[in-house]
């Protein structure tokens, strides 16, 4: 149960839709798809996900960002119930294996593989590194929308079709949005007590009023480009049936707009919620794509 708590299992859907969406523009776009090759790709993108996940709560609690009082991380090194070097070696292990699914991959398919197993790789631990951290210089958006929207998406069409795909990049520009708005969803709840231990995230410079405004445009993003898509003929009209998820986006925006304060808690569930839409958003889109 402790590990549960620690690898933050909750939010495997925002590495778990990214890897269906490229497996399924595979299948559609080059006829390629193997069921073992689909489940070794998700539980290497799982364990780069861990891997990140116990790296930041490593960084957060060592800088003292997580704290007693603060929402953030899983809370297991706050509690006292697992240790930082336990931690550490979780990720560690994460890493390794994901790793050697990785070269197994790059055995089948090549250099390509390689330099998108090394970018998520790096990706995983740069994101909280100690001190050097993308998330402690507003740069945490940025690189998850890399690593979680094109890099997965196209992680999971080349283990199936053995070569990367402009359409599949583009495809993924929609969920990439919604993970990076997961991000930000947090790291705007977190404002003042991300401010106090001293980090700067996009949020912290935005401010909460910038800070909405970028959650809102980030998920009027997902929309527009998936509409955009399909009228540029890149991904099939049935991919509309994303479209289904405009009520909890609805409701994610209606709660941003009521968050005035940098102590207002009403977004404590924020993430979460965002982490739903980014879920239904992915999935209905990967199933329009399978019957377009």
């Amino acid at each position: 149960m402790r590990w549960m708590r620690a690898v933050r299992a909750y939010a495997y859907p925002a590495s778990v839709v990214p890897i269906v969406l490229g497996s399924v523009c595979a299948w559609r776009e080059a006829g390629a798809f193997s069921f073992p090759r689909f489940i070794l790709a998700l539980i290497a993108g799982m364990l780069y996900h861990t891997g990140c996940n116990l790296i930041n709560d490593y960084s957060d609690h060592r800088l003292g960002v997580d704290r007693p009082g603060t929402l953030g991380g899983s809370g297991v090194l706050l509690d006292g119930s697992m240790r930082p070097r336990e931690i550490a070696a979780g990720a560690a292990a994460c890493l390794a294996a994901g790793t050697l699914i990785g070269i197994y991959f790059i055995l089948l398919h090549g250099l390509p593989m390689a330099l998108l197993g090394a970018a998520g790789l790096l990706g995983a631990i740069l994101y909280s590194a100690p001190r050097c951290g993308a998330k402690y210089h507003a740069l945490g958006e940025p690189l998850v929308f890399l690593m979680m929207g094109p890099g997965m998406v196209l992680g999971g069409y080349l283990v199936q079709a053995g070569h990367v795909s402009g359409r599949a990049a583009l495809a993924s520009l929609p969920v990439g949005f919604l993970v990076a708005a997961i991000l930000q969803a947090n790291d705007t709840r977190d404002i003042a007590d991300d401010r106090a231990a001293g980090i700067r995230t996009i949020s912290i410079r935005l401010g909460p009023a910038g800070a909405r405004a970028l959650h809102g445009a980030l998920v009027l993003a997902a929309y527009t480009t998936l509409c955009a898509l399909v009228a540029g003929g890149v991904v099939p009209r049935a991919a509309l049936l994303a479209l289904l998820s405009l009520p909890i986006a609805a409701g994610q925006l209606r709660a941003f707009r009521r968050f005035r304060a940098e102590k207002d808690g009403r977004l404590a569930d924020e993430p979460r919620r965002a982490a739903l839409l980014h879920l239904v958003f992915g999935l209905l889109m990967s199933l329009g794509v399978a019957l377009g």
